[in-house]
């Protein structure tokens, strides 16, 4: 639980205001999906907190969190030259080696489409385009 604790402060310490509610909320909903197994909640919990970090500040991962938060970190950071659906379909086939990343960008995508004040037609079209590709 500590390493929880750990996360959120450095997600509180480098992402803006919106970013860190974005991954709270994610983190919040991985959390209540009885979807997933138990024994995956705490790294789904960790991977939400962090999962725009890589893309979105300047945050430099170190061993502190293991070489599979790594990898999951890796796989939901999405590489500049895949398609946002080359991206999504890395992720589910990756699902049995790192079913948190799915379980984590599944979530993000559903918290950015709930969001109605910040939803633009857009971004709207691009998660409902792209979310077959997870499903």
């Amino acid at each position: 639980m500590n390493l929880i604790i750990d996360v959120l402060k450095i997600a509180e310490k480098y992402y803006n205001q919106d970013t860190f509610y974005h991954a709270v909320r994610v983190a919040v909903n991985v959390a209540n999906d009885n979807l997933i197994p138990e024994n995956k909640i705490d790294n789904c919990i960790i991977l939400a907190l962090m999962h725009d970090l890589s893309e979105d500040t300047d945050f430099s991962l170190d061993n502190k969190f293991g070489s599979y938060i790594k990898s999951c970190l890796e796989l939901l950071t999405k590489n500049k030259e895949d398609s946002y659906e080359q991206y999504l379909t890395k992720i589910k086939s990756n699902y049995k080696m790192y079913s948190e990343s799915y379980w984590v960008k599944l979530a993000g995508m559903k918290d950015h489409l709930t969001q109605t004040k910040t939803l633009t037609d857009e971004l709207k079209e691009k998660y409902l385009k792209a979310l077959p590709c997870l499903l």
